[in-house]
């Protein structure tokens, strides 16, 4: 059985694949169903970890195309 992470914790493991390249600038990532269930989490909690991440300037949200790691995504 998997415990089901925090959106803290899923924004910093997203920003440590970014860092690590997994996600390189410009690139798309995994749909939010996708996320939640590498994360084993809800869709709301992978959503409340992209939204502290887009505050902080790291990913971008494309209307009706996904998200988008940011140009220069901030460190």
């Amino acid at each position: 059985m998997t415990i089901p992470m925090g959106y803290r914790k899923i924004a910093t493991d997203l920003h440590a694949r970014i860092q690590q390249g997994e996600y390189p600038p410009e690139s798309r990532l995994p749909t939010y169903a996708e996320l939640a269930r590498l994360y084993s989490a809800s869709v709301s909690t992978v959503q409340r970890a992209v939204m502290l991440l887009q505050a902080h300037g790291i990913f971008v949200g494309v209307q009706g195309a996904g998200l988008y790691v940011a140009a220069t995504p901030a460190t």
